[in-house]
């Protein structure tokens, strides 16, 4: 649905921190991700040199890119805001994710937007396995 370049004209992140490289389903309330992990990820180099582990903090990132995607597709000018972090609840992390891994990430709105306040349910999945879930909280607030 959108590639690296739509999502990079809508996100602010840059390498090394944009890490979304497609949106595959987008509606409403809920957004679909992809994210291929490689073994050339810079984060590989000190985590951990001899058993490469994603970091879950990036893991959530990701995740977060994902659902300002769907929270900036409801404002006309997405390229004006920016979505900040507000909350990160109920997060596990079930399964490690290596490099060659397909991250499948999935948020969904658990209420109206309001006030520019996002509240979403992330999961991640690797195949059909649960990897990492969470329930995030964001603001959307225009750019200066």
């Amino acid at each position: 649905m959108f590639d690296i370049n739509r999502i990079a004209r809508t996100l602010p992140h840059r390498y090394p921190f944009l890490m979304v490289d497609k949106i595959i389903d987008l509606t409403d309330n809920m957004v679909v991700g992809i994210k291929n992990v490689t073994f050339n990820e810079y984060f590989f180099q000190g985590h951990f040199p001899n058993n490469p582990v994603m970091p879950g903090v990036l893991q959530i990132e990701a995740l977060s890119q994902v659902g300002g995607m769907l929270a900036l597709n409801t404002v006309p000018d997405p390229e004006n805001y920016d979505t900040y972090f507000l909350k990160i609840d109920n997060c596990k992390f079930k399964q490690k994710v290596l490099p060659g891994d397909t991250l499948v990430m999935k948020m969904e709105l658990l209420s109206p937007i309001r006030r520019g306040i996002v509240e979403m349910r992330g999961t991640i999945f690797i195949g059909n396995k649960v990897a990492t879930e969470a329930d995030l909280i964001a603001q959307i607030i225009k750019s200066r």
